[in-house]
């Protein structure tokens, strides 16, 4: 294979990886949809948010998140509270069973992720690793902020685990 053949390889590597984590978001998309899924990554992942932070984050209108909020609400996945600061903030947090969800799709993903990894053999499998911390590594500054929310984090160093 010469280097004119990377880009195709490299994109049908991406499009398996999304077949991956479409399959991983299936059994939640069952009970919530894709937009609602993202506020429940955000509240889960970084802790109670204000409605006008998450349209931010989300780039939507802030009342197109105050109907996802709502919805959620009412479903029982997030729960709007005061804020310590002012009485007057309300901020969104997730509940026990928005948690739940959200982890059960990571660790679907993670477990067929590891299932293809294992498949592959020892030097295959620290190629692709190799090739996954340089990805990590030069995406650092691009807007990935809503994709890098997905990841868990080591809560002593803010770090991917």
């Amino acid at each position: 294979m010469d280097d004119s053949d990377d880009g195709g390889v490299a994109l049908e590597a991406s499009v398996i990886g999304l077949g991956l984590v479409l399959r991983s978001l299936a059994p939640a998309l069952e009970h919530v949809t894709l937009q609602q899924y993202r506020v429940l990554v955000l509240v889960v992942t970084r802790g109670r948010q204000r409605s006008g932070d998450l349209a931010a984050e989300l780039g939507l209108l802030p009342s197109g998140v105050t109907r996802i909020v709502d919805r959620l609400v009412r479903d029982g996945l997030v729960e709007r509270t005061a804020s310590d600061r002012s009485g007057r903030e309300v901020l969104v947090r997730g509940t026990d069973r928005a948690v739940a969800l959200v982890h059960e799709v990571l660790e679907a993903r993670r477990v067929a992720i590891g299932d293809l990894l294992q498949r592959m053999t020892g030097p295959e499998r620290d190629a692709v690793l190799a090739a996954a911390h340089a990805i990590v590594r030069t995406a650092g500054d691009e807007d990935l902020s809503d994709a890098r929310s997905l990841l868990p984090r080591d809560a002593r160093h803010g770090r991917p685990v």
